[in-house]
């Protein structure tokens, strides 16, 4: 029986979502999860991921499948799943899937959010774990870029070391960022920005160094109409942007042909 699971987690905690196969590997998601399953299918269990994320990243709507034993479909997958995984990862839904069903190869985009959180006075604590603390930006610069970055583009400039993937030609789907309502019970303050990115893929941390690279933007050090040469450089040394802090980034939606998530 095949599982498509869809997974809420804060990833402060853990090193990623990949298992990493060497002596005392720190703690993932992937691992985390791969334990319940063991625990509840009394075999081990492979979980599928739709993306890795990366250490300190976040998802609201990571999708994953496994297969488990026949015997257990009628177990309350969710609800026995939760009561294993720490507080910190939880599975918000849990389905059968046809056997040909997999969780990255089928996905047809990805959306991302980054948050930046602009106020330097304080940052309210329930916020502190999921934002860049970056300072003011002026947010029509950033916006004057993203009609640059839409659209197929080779990103290999935005791509940093240490990934398999050979191409580097993407196609980025919907960019915005949008100004979110200032908080009622703080102080007077600078309004937390919000990207959201889709697109039929990413490269490794190509969402956190886009990050980078609008509040750059935003900073005024790169001009929006130096973003498309930039591009065309295809080398990450090119970009004068830091890569954005894992903090910020979240995966929120995976879409499948005829579905979203589950």
């Amino acid at each position: 029986m095949r599982l498509k699971l869809l997974l809420a987690y804060a990833g402060g905690r853990y090193s990623g979502w990949q298992i990493q196969e060497k002596p005392n590997p720190p703690r993932t998601i992937q691992g985390e999860l791969e334990n319940a399953l063991r625990i509840l299918a009394g075999v081990p269990v492979r979980a599928h991921g739709s993306g890795r994320t990366d250490a300190g990243v976040h998802a609201h709507g990571q999708v994953a499948h496994c297969d488990v034993p026949d015997g257990k479909a009628g177990l309350n997958w969710r609800k026995s799943l939760n009561a294993l995984l720490p507080d910190d990862i939880r599975v918000l839904d849990a389905a059968s899937a046809p056997l040909t069903f997999h969780a990255r190869n089928d996905a047809v985009s990805k959306t991302y959010v980054y948050q930046f959180w602009q106020e330097r006075a304080f940052v309210p604590p329930h916020l502190a774990p999921y934002v860049w603390c970056c300072g003011s930006l002026g947010v029509q610069y950033m916006r004057a870029a993203l009609p640059h970055l839409l659209g197929e583009h080779d990103f290999a400039g935005l791509q940093n070391a240490g990934t398999d993937i050979r191409g580097t030609r993407r196609t980025l789907l919907f960019a915005e960022v949008a100004a979110m309502q200032p908080c009622e019970y703080y102080p007077p303050h600078l309004p937390l920005l919000r990207l959201t990115v889709s697109a039929d893929g990413f490269l490794k941390q190509m969402v956190r160094n886009m990050a980078g690279l609008l509040a750059a933007c935003g900073c005024q050090k790169i001009a929006p109409n130096d973003v498309p040469g930039l591009l065309a450089a295809r080398d990450r040394k090119a970009v004068r942007a830091a890569t954005a802090p894992a903090s910020g980034l979240s995966l929120v939606k995976v879409e499948y042909a005829g579905a979203q998530t589950i």
